[in-house]
């Protein structure tokens, strides 16, 4: 599932890292007003839409996947091609 806000796409099926350092994960609930639910998952915290995460705790940005043996896999069969 995918958000748009203000120009960006959002992918909220990844973890999401704010500016302030909080990591939020969409927690599959949407608002009456069509708001998604963020769920923070490195402290107490309730369960805020993303509009209230976005302006309390800054810009968003993907959070870091570990790199798979899959993508490495993935990456070294498109050099050979």
């Amino acid at each position: 599932m995918h958000a748009l806000i203000d120009g960006v796409l959002i992918d909220l099926d990844r973890a999401v890292v704010a500016m302030d350092g909080t990591r939020w994960l969409w927690n599959r609930d949407i608002t009456e007003s069509g708001n998604f639910l963020m769920a923070r998952l490195d402290g107490p915290s309730p369960i805020l839409p993303l509009p209230i995460v976005l302006r309390g705790h800054g810009p968003i940005v993907p959070d870091r996947q570990p790199t798979t043996a899959a993508m490495y896999r993935q990456a070294l069969l498109a050099e050979a091609a």
